[in-house]
């Protein structure tokens, strides 16, 4: 009988930061750009991520962990929170590399995209993800996500516009 994956999203903790550093280790200053954009600087420290994470609290962002079995295994982040226009972005997911391919990271978006549209006022989710990136656009295609756009960035990098409405979900 197979094992049932235990996965939460939780608060991320200062504790976890060395973890999310781990996972940025000897990978490049492209990698962090990749799935951080200007939120961090390379190389990252576990001061850069508890400073946000210190600032997150009572802002238009907050910042998870995706916890497996107990132990963290990826970091989520919603952003741009607007209860106005009933919108947020998803934005710095990252799994740890010794997880990723497992499916641990589709069900922990799906699990992140249920509890948005339960717990708050937002009726649309977007993000955007890099074309090159191809494992994370068949994750976010597997929740429900679609493309709505592309804009090429000014490194040349071609950003994919992605989103998911409440009712898709």
């Amino acid at each position: 009988m197979k094992k049932k994956i235990i996965i939460r999203i939780m608060p991320l903790k200062k504790k976890d930061a060395d973890c999310i550093v781990a996972w940025n280790k000897d990978r490049g200053a492209d990698f962090l750009t990749q799935w951080a954009g200007r939120g961090y600087r390379y190389p990252l420290t576990e001061e850069q991520i508890t400073v946000r994470l210190g600032i997150s609290a009572g802002t238009d962002y907050k910042i998870f962990g995706i916890i497996l079995d107990g132990t963290i295994i990826g970091t989520v982040e919603l952003m741009k929170i607007d209860f106005v226009a009933k919108r947020a972005s998803i934005g710095r997911f990252l799994v740890d590399p010794a997880e990723t391919g497992k499916g641990y990271g589709t069900e922990a978006l799906q699990l992140f995209v249920k509890n948005v549209f339960t717990e708050l006022p937002v009726d649309t989710l977007e993000l955007n993800v890099f074309d090159f990136n191809k494992a994370a656009i068949r994750c976010y295609q597997k929740t429900g996500f679609i493309k709505t756009g592309e804009v090429i960035r000014p490194n040349g990098w071609i950003a994919v516009n992605m989103e998911i409405g409440r009712k898709d979900s």
